[in-house]
């Protein structure tokens, strides 16, 4: 696919204003606050179902605080409608990827290996059929991915107007689903909960300082490279 390299700090005023160097952009920033709550995920559920709801739209955090609702350890009055929009924040760029680069921006996101192409081959064939209510598999666990889904949506002509409404409708029905069964489960999950956050927090304590071992190590190997390349420039001179 032909495309800009993302950042449109080129020194190209032309390029500045290109719409697929800011869709790049936004594309990186969705990655990177996936990558970032990640790990965080489980420790957010532990101290706070309704940040984790609130964040990231968790339909694990939406069922803990309909169980947590059920006995008035939680409110369920602000974080649910911020849920609604959270979890849907970022499908207009994907949507937006489609609308710019049609089809060829599908394997972008779904990959070239034959497994990948079947995903792909569904998610068309899912758009082909429901148009843009195929919105509702994003939101079901179902093996296609989402990503591609939506791309499919915005290549196939969908209004961005018309997008964000049926997304908005599905995600709406979505996450009270998720209240729900958390209030119909009520206090018997309590205990459960509690347990899962102890282990959970452990986990993402864990991941987290994984990750940080990893790039400390990664930056003195980095470091180490340049003086060794330092060294070597200052021999031969």
């Amino acid at each position: 696919m032909n495309e800009p390299e993302p950042g449109p700090a080129t020194g190209d005023p032309r390029r500045a204003r290109d719409p697929r160097v800011w869709c790049s952009l936004a594309i990186s920033v969705t990655i990177a606050y996936g990558l970032i709550f990640l790990p965080l995920r489980p420790l957010l559920l532990a101290l706070s179902p309704e940040a984790l709801a609130a964040i990231t739209g968790s339909r694990l955090a939406l069922i803990a605080l309909g169980v947590l609702a059920r006995t008035g350890e939680a409110t369920l009055w602000w974080p649910v409608p911020v849920a609604i929009v959270s979890i849907m924040k970022f499908h207009w760029v994907y949507w937006w990827a489609g609308r710019l680069w049609g089809r060829q921006v599908l394997e972008r996101f779904g990959g070239t290996t034959k497994r990948a192409r079947r995903r792909i081959a569904r998610a068309e064939a899912l758009v082909r059929r429901y148009q843009v209510l195929a919105i509702a598999a994003t939101y079901v666990p179902v093996p296609v991915a989402r990503e591609v889904v939506l791309a499919g949506i915005g290549s196939a002509g969908v209004r961005l107007r018309t997008f964000l409404l049926v997304d908005l409708a599905i995600a709406i029905v979505s996450q009270l689903a998720c209240v729900a069964v958390g209030l119909a489960i009520g206090e018997r999950a309590v205990p459960l909960l509690r347990q899962y956050a102890v282990w959970a927090g452990l986990i993402s304590l864990g991941v987290l300082a994984a990750m940080i071992v990893t790039w400390w190590r990664g930056w003195r190997g980095s470091a180490a490279a340049r003086r060794h390349d330092e060294g070597a420039e200052t021999g031969s001179g």
